[in-house]
């Protein structure tokens, strides 16, 4: 969804979000989407070359529980407002940057990729571990049944890592 910076009437523009592609990639896999991209996205320009884009977007991932390996879906719904400049404005000095310099976006040969805007948002919203529910139990270590079904009746003897050493001592004087 590419627009050029000079078809952007005065008024601005309302461009829809629809998208109908059924995956993303991320993270070198291949992300399923249970609902497709849907939304708004009002562009306009603004002083000097600068163009805003405000919106709201929504879709529906369907993401991998990182506890209990279930599948479920995931909505994300953002509200989004950002300001973009022409590539040509950058000062390639070093110097720290602002809040705001670090929100910044910039476009090349006057044009926009309105499409990169909501799939930011959306990759941004992905958690870093995925889970189905905040009291998912996992699975069964010995196992692999998913705890959140129900008890599986293994026995999980968990021995903390540092005192191994001493484990190996105690066994060794039991044996005799």
């Amino acid at each position: 969804m590419i627009i050029k910076v000079s078809d952007i009437p005065d008024e601005g523009l309302h461009v829809p979000i629809k998208d109908e592609r059924t995956e993303l990639e991320y993270g070198g896999a291949k992300l399923r989407l249970a609902k497709p991209f849907s939304g708004f996205m009002n562009v306009k320009r603004a002083s000097g070359r600068r163009v805003i884009v405000e919106g709201s977007m929504s879709v529906t991932l369907i993401l991998t529980c990182s506890r209990c390996l279930e599948e479920f879906e995931f909505d994300v719904v953002e509200s989004f407002r950002d300001e973009f400049f022409p590539v040509e404005v950058l000062n390639y000095t070093e110097k720290e940057l602002s809040k705001r310099e670090l929100d910044t976006l910039f476009y090349a040969r006057g044009e926009i990729d309105l499409s990169l805007v909501y799939l930011e948002k959306a990759y941004l919203s992905i958690p870093m571990k995925p889970l189905c529910r905040e009291d998912c139990r996992g699975i069964c270590p010995v196992c692999g049944k998913n705890l959140n079904e129900g008890s599986c009746g293994c026995e999980v003897k968990r021995v903390d890592p540092r005192w191994s050493a001493l484990l190996e001592i105690k066994e060794k004087l039991l044996k005799g």
